[in-house]
C-alpha cells in the first residue's frame, strides 16, 4: 500500500512539473526559418494558369548576362565563365538565336541558331562553323555539341500544350514543403507503354503561385534537364528575370540573367535565324 502511494505521489509530482512547464521547452524560430505564407489554388486553376503561360509569349528578344559552368562533383573539376554578355531571340515554337559577346569588348564569340530541325554554330574569332541535326547524339566531352540552342529554347518557356493534346499523358498533383517554401507539383506521365513513364514535373511556388522549376525526364526516369525560374517581373506578361538550366547528364549549368526583355514584337526571321556559313570558315563535326 505504501509503495502504491509512493508511485501515485511520483506521478502527481511529474504531472505538476509538466503543468509548470519545467519539462517543456518552447523555442521561437527566427523569421528566416518560418514557413512562408502559402497561397491556395485548385487543380483546375493551376492547369488553367499553365495553359495561359504556354501560349501568352510568341516572340522574345532579350539582352542577357550569361554564366556558364561545366563539371563539378562528378569530375572534381569545375570550369566557370562569368558575366558574359549575350542576346537571345526566340520565335516560337522552334526558332531561336543566341549570340555571345566577349567580356569588356564588343566582338562576337559565338552565334547559335536553330529552326527545330537543325542547328548552326558560328565562331567568328576562330573562323569555324558547324551544322548539325538537333536530334544528333549528345557527347559529354564536347562542350559545343552540348550547348545546343534548342536546349536553351526549351528552358526559356513553360509549355504543356503538347502534353495536354496527348490522351495517353496523365497528370498527378501533389504538395511538398522544402525549407520555408511550400509547393504544388504537377507530374506528367506517358501511359502509352506497359509501365508509365515520367515525362515532366512543374513546380509552383505557393508564395506567389508562379512556376519556379521545370524538370524534364528521359528513359527510365533519368533527369535530363532541370530549370529554375526566379524573380518574376510582373507586367502584361509575367516573366522571370533569371533562368538557370541544369543538364546533369552533360554536367553543365547555364544561367541567363535578363537585363532587358521585349515580348510579342515581330522579328525579322531572315536576319536573325538564317545563319549562312562564312566563306573560308572551317567546318566542324560537333558530334564526333
Amino acid at each position: 500500500m505504501k509503495r502504491l502511494n509512493l508511485i501515485l505521489q511520483l506521478l502527481i509530482f511529474l504531472f505538476l512539473l509538466i503543468q509548470a512547464s519545467c519539462v517543456k521547452n518552447t523555442i521561437h524560430l527566427p523569421a528566416d526559418q518560418r514557413l512562408l505564407p502559402a497561397k491556395t489554388a485548385t487543380r483546375s486553376e493551376l492547369l488553367q494558369a499553365l495553359m495561359k503561360k504556354s501560349q501568352e509569349i510568341a516572340t522574345l528578344k532579350a539582352t542577357v548576362n550569361i554564366d556558364y559552368s561545366h563539371g563539378g562533383a562528378a569530375t572534381g573539376v569545375l570550369d566557370e565563365y562569368r558575366q558574359t554578355k549575350g542576346y537571345v531571340f526566340a520565335d516560337r515554337p522552334s526558332h531561336i538565336r543566341v549570340q555571345v559577346q566577349a567580356p569588356l569588348v564588343s566582338s562576337t564569340v559565338a552565334i547559335m541558331v536553330s529552326d527545330g530541325n537543325e542547328y548552326r554554330v558560328s565562331i567568328p574569332i576562330k573562323n569555324e562553323f558547324a551544322i548539325e541535326d538537333v536530334n544528333a547524339p549528345l557527347n559529354p566531352k564536347n562542350t559545343f555539341n552540348n550547348l545546343r540552342p534548342q536546349i536553351i529554347l526549351e528552358g526559356l518557356f513553360v509549355d504543356i500544350r503538347d502534353l495536354a493534346n496527348k490522351p495517353n499523358v496523365k497528370s498527378f498533383l501533389e504538395e511538398a514543403v522544402i525549407g520555408v517554401h511550400s509547393y504544388y507539383i504537377f507530374s506528367f506521365f506517358d501511359t502509352s507503354a506497359e509501365e508509365p513513364q515520367l515525362v515532366q514535373k512543374i513546380w509552383f511556388d505557393r508564395t506567389d503561385l508562379e512556376v519556379s522549376r521545370k524538370q524534364l525526364f528521359g528513359k527510365d526516369g533519368k533527369l535530363e534537364q532541370d530549370v529554375d525560374y526566379e524573380d518574376y517581373h510582373h507586367s502584361d506578361v509575367s516573366y522571370p528575370k533569371a533562368i538557370t538550366i541544369h543538364r546533369p547528364m552533360e554536367d553543365f549549368t547555364l544561367k541567363l540573367t535578363f537585363q532587358q526583355t521585349t515580348m510579342n514584337e515581330p522579328l525579322d526571321a531572315k536576319l536573325l535565324f538564317d545563319l549562312p556559313r562564312p566563306e573560308g570558315s572551317k567546318l566542324l563535326q560537333l558530334t564526333k
